[in-house]
């Protein structure tokens, strides 16, 4: 059920509050360098739908494979704040070519120049 787990660490757990920081901020800093990085490799990831696509598959991946080899459970919370994770992470290059390209810095390379 979304957003259950972000519930019980938020609101009704009775835990240390670094363990619920830990466990909500972690899955979402974890996939920022990757939001991060994809923009900056390749072409394909310069629209957020497409890299909100590749974090939820890489972040649904790596939950299905918690579940097989029972290193862990299947957390659908986890596959939402990961791809957040991955979104924040692409803000500041987003950020970057809008400032940068308004100024006239970065200009657009057409083939045959």
């Amino acid at each position: 059920m979304p957003f259950k787990t972000i519930a019980h660490y938020l609101f009704l757990a009775d835990v240390n509050p670094s363990i619920r920081i830990e466990n909500i901020a972690g899955n979402i800093i974890g996939f920022v360098p990757f939001g991060l990085m994809l923009p900056l490799l390749s072409k394909r990831f310069s629209q957020l739908k497409s890299i909100l696509l590749a974090t939820f598959c890489l972040s649904f991946t790596y939950e299905i494979l918690q579940l097989l080899f029972e290193l862990g459970s299947f957390d659908t919370d986890d596959l939402i704040l990961n791809t957040l994770g991955g979104v924040i992470g692409c803000l500041p290059i987003k950020l970057f070519y809008i400032v940068f390209k308004k100024n006239g810095t970065i200009r657009s390379q057409t083939k045959g120049q």
